[in-house]
């Protein structure tokens, strides 16, 4: 099968901030590396684990010329193997997913079953397997649980899946009061940020809190928690740290990439084969499509407080209406 000659993505030449260092590129297509597979993209999501390494936060291991994006889902076109033509897959652990062809290796691509929507296909992995991982690492049964940016797609599926393992409780604390409706209906109690004391009695009554903001709330928490309860920092959307002067527990630290070290192919299948089934049952925003050409409005979207919507970059003519 001859390949394409070209595939637009969206580059980044240097770090800063996304909307002044992504430039949308085309780019020459060689034949894939034999035992990878290529991928003609559908969707891809923006998330805060997209944009992190755009901005420099990872220049430690990571530097440009580089292109965006760390999952979606794609039809595959070329392959080792002639049974898997035309099959949907998570394109995973390879090049950015933010272009029209994604190259992947074949142990790594993660196959989609028929009944999953391209909606949920497309955020599959980030969200879900830290999710997953978190609550393996720290069981929920019978706790009462906290999360912070309770608005969050990750807050969301860990609201559910925790009450869905048995957990006593679940508060979710949230910044915009856009999200205190939609919290309420995934069965957490809603508590305002701002609403120190509230959140301050919450932290003292939480056996476990999984918070994805640090600063001033992740302090106010430690503060008040009680010794053998369970602080998990998987986040710091803040921007800024946490102190420990007045903590009663001792931070532990979950980062997703961490929990991906040394694992083989097989094991990371079958944590797909757990996620599949709990993503058919949850609840998730519903997505808004934008071609790769109007990225700068997904990127709006994306950064628009309280936003109700998941913005995904659309390579499929057929997902996208009003552009």
């Amino acid at each position: 099968m001859s390949s394409p000659l070209t595939s637009q993505g969206l580059w980044f030449h240097r770090f800063g901030q996304p909307a002044e260092v992504l430039t949308l590129e085309s780019h020459p297509l060689g034949e894939p590396t034999p035992g990878n597979l290529r991928i003609r993209m559908l969707a891809a999501p923006i998330n805060p684990s997209d944009l992190i390494p755009v901005k420099g936060a990872c220049a430690h291991r990571l530097s440009p010329p580089g292109i965006a994006g760390h999952e979606g889902v794609g039809i595959v076109t070329h392959a080792p193997d002639a049974s898997l033509l035309g099959t949907r897959v998570l394109p995973l652990r390879g090049s950015g997913t933010w272009q029209q062809y994604v190259d992947c290796d074949a142990a790594w691509a993660v196959p989609v079953p028929d009944a999953v929507p391209i909606a949920i296909a497309a955020r599959g992995y980030i969200n879900p397997l830290a999710s997953l991982l978190m609550l393996k690492r720290w069981p929920v049964s019978g706790r009462r649980l906290l999360v912070t940016a309770a608005g969050s797609a990750c807050a969301g599926l860990l609201t559910q899946w925790a009450l869905h393992a048995g957990a006593r409780q679940v508060v979710g604390v949230y910044r915009s009061s856009s999200h205190r409706e939609r919290i309420a209906a995934l069965g957490a109690l809603p508590v305002q940020q701002d609403a120190a004391a509230d959140v301050a009695h919450a932290g003292a009554q939480a056996d476990l809190i999984f918070d994805a903001v640090g600063g001033s709330l992740a302090t106010c928490l430690l503060s008040h928690a009680y010794a053998q309860a369970d602080f998990v920092s998987y986040g710091l959307l803040a921007g800024v740290p946490y102190s420990l002067s007045d903590a009663a527990v001792r931070p532990q630290r979950f980062h997703l990439r961490d929990s991906l070290v040394g694992i083989a192919p097989y094991t990371w299948q079958r944590w797909f084969d757990e996620l599949w089934p709990l993503l058919a049952a949850t609840e998730l925003p519903p997505a808004q499509y934008f071609p790769l050409h109007a990225w700068r409005q997904a990127l709006n979207l994306f950064a628009l407080p309280g936003r109700r919507a998941k913005p995904m970059l659309a390579f499929d003519n057929d997902l996208v209406h009003d552009f």
